[in-house]
């Protein structure tokens, strides 16, 4: 297997993508122990695997920025002269940075469109003849239609066997937890812990405001549980008259005994809002279970070997989504927002 001294991953996309490349990262960390690992990142993601173990470096990509600051952030890449760029995001910004990076080795894998459009990422495919050692070509329409497994992260590990010419072990996600509430939530919470997360995808046409309400007020009858409802932004007005009836706890509250045990007594929801990244993956990390739509959450959970309830929707092909998406080795429940589908009912009867 070649040795390599510098590499470079690129995954400037979201949260739950750069989590689900975590076992790439490991098998890369394993496989060439002395060499030193960049990540590109997104603004949006970069600081998930800040303090890990598994990358060396992190330039931070900006979607954001004007044409001025992108080009230099293209002088800055090539300026690292990296052994191997590995490519494994499916945006034309990505692509970009990876050919025009000065690396030895270049390689790139290329997700092509869900729908059968037969010029799908066209000019990358002919670019990347000329321009890469290493093309690995997702075409998930026909994948799907074969009933075949095309899991993200499955078709990334393929992208790396290509190059190592070497098969590897499947292995769990990995995030970092830096947080002062480590071991807090269980110290005071002597039920189990459920995390539902309010994304905006708990709104469409065949899910509103008034059923979300319907669950909380159901769930509110058991006692079995505590549930936290963790938001995206402060007061989210999609979510705040149905949630402002609710005892909001603060990051402040898991140090302070006394005050949070105050706040507790005959309470069974709450609401965590605003909490910073490693405090809100940290109370995911001390949590039994994780109920939310598709989103981030839901492989931050599966980092943690949570079960996850999640929820697709039907407009947005969800077993399509299913089929790439779903969280990686942990035990978890689908549903699906959709005509006729009671997701409240199937939500209570899963806890139950």
């Amino acid at each position: 297997m070649r040795e390599f001294k510098e590499i470079c991953v690129c995954r400037i996309d979201k949260i739950g993508d750069l989590i689900m490349t975590t076992p790439i990262l490991k098998v890369i960390r394993l496989n060439w122990p002395q060499c030193k690992i960049t990540l590109l990142a997104s603004n949006i993601n970069s600081k998930v695997l800040k303090n890990s173990h598994l990358i060396d470096k992190i330039i931070v990509i900006n979607h954001k920025d004007n044409l001025f600051n992108k080009l230099n952030k293209i002088k800055t890449i090539r300026r690292q002269s990296f052994d191997l760029f590995i490519n494994l995001s499916p945006s034309n910004l990505s692509f970009v940075y990876s050919l025009f990076s000065k690396s030895s080795l270049k390689s790139t894998i290329i997700f092509l469109s869900r729908y059968h459009k037969m010029l799908s990422k066209m000019p990358n495919r002919i670019l990347a003849k000329f321009f890469f050692d290493y093309v690995y070509l997702v075409d998930r329409f026909s994948l799907y239609k074969k009933n075949s497994d095309f899991h993200q992260i499955k078709m990334m590990f393929n992208l790396i066997k290509m190059i190592s010419k070497k098969k590897f072990a499947y292995s769990r996600l990995e995030i970092p937890v830096k947080s002062n509430l480590e071991k807090k939530v269980k110290k005071n919470f002597s039920k189990k812990i459920i995390i539902i997360h309010l994304s905006y995808r708990w709104l469409n046409k065949y899910y509103d405001l008034k059923k979300l309400k319907n669950l909380f007020e159901k769930i509110e009858k058991n006692k079995k549980f505590i549930f936290f409802l963790t938001t995206e932004k402060i007061n989210d007005q999609n979510f705040y008259k149905i949630i402002k009836k609710y005892k909001y706890l603060n990051a402040s509250d898991f140090i302070n005994n006394k005050k949070i045990r105050k706040k507790i007594i005959r309470n069974n929801i709450f609401v965590l809002d605003s909490f910073k990244y490693n405090d809100w993956i940290s109370i995911i990390k001390q949590s039994y279970r994780v109920i939310t739509p598709e989103s981030g959450c839901v492989h931050i959970g599966a980092s943690f070997g949570k079960h996850i309830t999640v929820i697709y929707n039907y407009d947005n092909l969800p077993e399509y989504i299913y089929k790439e998406y779903k969280p990686w080795k942990t035990a978890h429940t689908k549903l699906v927002f959709g005509p006729n589908n009671n997701i409240n009912k199937k939500i209570i009867k899963n806890l139950n």
